[in-house]
């Protein structure tokens, strides 16, 4: 996503839109960067870190000591592509919304709405779809962020809020309890398993954290 907001926010903003970047961060092909991060519990640190700030609590469950679990790089990769990117048909378990029911058409072009109404953009050099994980998470991180800019302000962050709330609804928060449910089946590593299972609990607390802030 191309965006530019300023950087004073409140810590609850600032600690969900840090999560959804790492989330984005970890759903990418892998490089050998990310990689060595993950080896070098860079990773983990950060995870972590923000955790501990978000203003709700995740669910119990989540193995934190996976996010140093690599392996060898080629493996890592292969990894990924195992469970994300191919298959005889189709990936077993596909990062993109619109392969998990609905029209594939209809809910690009609703995601391409919500991005456009904000006015973002994606990256050309990013290579995804608009339902893709990666974009999806990175919109809500740039959300997350402007509703605290938007709070400092002094200014009504209740349209944001609304938004937020309908796109974790109709989107990631639609589909990726889907993908959780497939994943076990396809033994995935710890890394890849416990990752799933953050990105599910944080998108289900978050959707209840923004629905008690517009209560």
């Amino acid at each position: 996503m191309s965006s530019a907001p300023p950087t004073s926010i409140d810590g609850a903003s600032a600690a969900r839109s840090e999560m959804y970047g790492l989330l984005a961060d970890a759903f990418e092909f892998p490089s050998r960067e990310f990689h060595q991060h993950v080896r070098d519990a860079v990773f983990r640190e950060r995870v972590e870190s923000a955790v501990r700030q978000l203003p709700y609590d995740l669910q119990a469950g989540i193995d934190m000591a996976a996010f140093i679990d690599a392996g060898e790089y080629v493996d890592f990769q292969g990894e990924y592509m195992r469970l994300f990117d191919v298959g005889a048909v189709r990936p077993p378990c596909p990062l993109y919304g619109g392969e998990w029911g609905g029209t594939r058409k209809r809910s690009m072009e609703e995601a391409v709405r919500f991005y456009r109404f904000f006015g973002m953009t994606i990256d050309q050099s990013a290579h995804e779809l608009p339902d893709h994980i990666t974009v999806e998470l990175e919109f809500l991180q740039v959300m997350a962020f402007t509703e605290g800019v938007t709070r400092s302000r002094g200014a009504d962050p209740e349209a944001l809020l609304r938004a937020q709330r309908d796109f974790i609804e109709r989107h990631p928060g639609r589909w990726w309890p889907m993908l959780q449910r497939k994943l076990p089946a396809q033994s995935p590593s710890p890394f890849y398993a416990a990752l799933a299972a953050l990105t599910g609990g944080v998108l289900a607390a978050d959707r209840e954290y923004v629905r008690a802030q517009l209560a």
